[in-house]
């Protein structure tokens, strides 16, 4: 590889990419900020993107976060959605987006520079995807970056658990399921494709649904916990309820109340379903690569210079596998502080 790109990932977790453009976080030399998901972790610092810097992001992105900050962003003309697989160019460098398959709107990013460098980031990312981004120089998400992070279980035997324990004890009393954006998403198409009977959402559920509707996505047989049929099914209290965990939940009777948590996270490597206590479980349901997807997923990206997001302390060891297995030159990222 030529002179090594500029790319790290510093304490702040803004991915820089060259001298024009960083992701998920501010920084500010950078006249051009890449919003890859609209997921916490990844949005510090995007109220003051929004004053001083350019913020390109996928349609589906976009829309999810006018839900949720619905205040000035349908009318700024600096938050700008561009579609996959179309560059645009920025400064020096040309940016563009490829599905990276961990929820709606969600992108790898390709930045490509007037020299001929390429280099990206991976963003959130599920494997395996239909096409990975071609790079020299790649920041890669290590959610999973240790070794010991490998599923014997398939996302389709999540699935099936999660629809086998809804309809087990929707039977014996209310059903409560927690997940975090996207994640919630996911089941609700999973619950809705196999589960005879209706969702209750709250409002602000209800509103993303629509989003993920829009996109093409199949949600059905859901009901704002406000409508008047939602309110008789809470009065009988045989109900399935699904929202985050930071909100309000239904009101019930007595304790055949059973609570559904699902993480995007695995607890144990064997097995989809944890029991936590009596009538609460926790289900893994991940649209992120775990181990060997990781290793996959840098593999088919071509890269040969590698920086591990050790924002979350797995940097180390998935530069260190990736350095064995691939023979590539990888190493954790700096997480330097960012004085701009």
């Amino acid at each position: 590889m030529r002179d090594q790109p500029l790319i790290d990932v510093l304490h702040s977790g803004a991915v820089v990419l060259g001298n024009d453009v960083v992701c998920d976080g501010f920084h500010h030399p950078a006249a051009c900020r890449v919003q890859t998901h609209i997921h916490s972790d990844h949005m510090a610092g995007f109220d003051r993107s929004k004053g001083l810097q350019e913020i390109l992001l996928t349609e589906g992105t976009r829309e999810l976060l006018c839900v949720e900050r619905n205040a000035d962003l349908p009318y700024r003309s600096n938050v700008r959605p561009i579609p996959y697989h179309t560059p645009v160019g920025r400064g020096s460098s040309r940016v563009s987006f490829l599905p990276s398959g961990h929820m709606l709107g969600s992108a790898q990013v390709l930045v490509e520079q007037d020299d001929g460098r390429r280099f990206g980031y991976s963003g959130d990312f599920a494997w395996p995807l239909g096409e990975a981004i071609q790079v020299e120089g790649l920041v890669v998400d290590a959610t999973y970056g240790k070794p010991t992070s490998i599923r014997h279980y398939s996302q389709a035997e999540c699935n099936e658990r999660l629809l086998e324990l809804t309809s087990q004890n929707r039977t014996i009393g209310p059903v409560h399921i927690l997940a975090h954006r996207g994640t919630l998403h996911r089941a609700l198409v999973v619950l809705t494709e196999g589960f005879p009977g209706p969702i209750l959402v709250d409002q602000e559920t209800m509103a993303e649904i629509n989003v993920y509707r829009k996109f093409g996505a199949s949600i059905t047989e859901v009901l704002d916990v406000g409508e008047t049929a939602a309110r008789e099914l809470l009065s009988d209290q045989r109900y399935v309820w699904i929202g985050r965990p930071t909100r309000p939940v239904p009101s019930t009777k007595g304790d055949d109340t059973t609570t559904i948590k699902l993480s995007a996270f695995f607890s144990r490597p064997d097995a989809p379903v944890v029991e936590l206590g009596p009538r609460s479980f926790s289900v893994a349901l991940s649209d992120h690569a775990d181990f060997d997807g990781t290793v996959d997923y840098v593999e088919a990206t071509g890269a040969r210079v590698v920086i591990t997001d050790n924002t979350r302390g797995a940097g180390v060891d998935l530069a260190l596998a990736l350095k064995s297995r691939l023979g590539i030159d990888a190493r954790p990222s700096s997480n330097a502080m960012d004085r701009d």
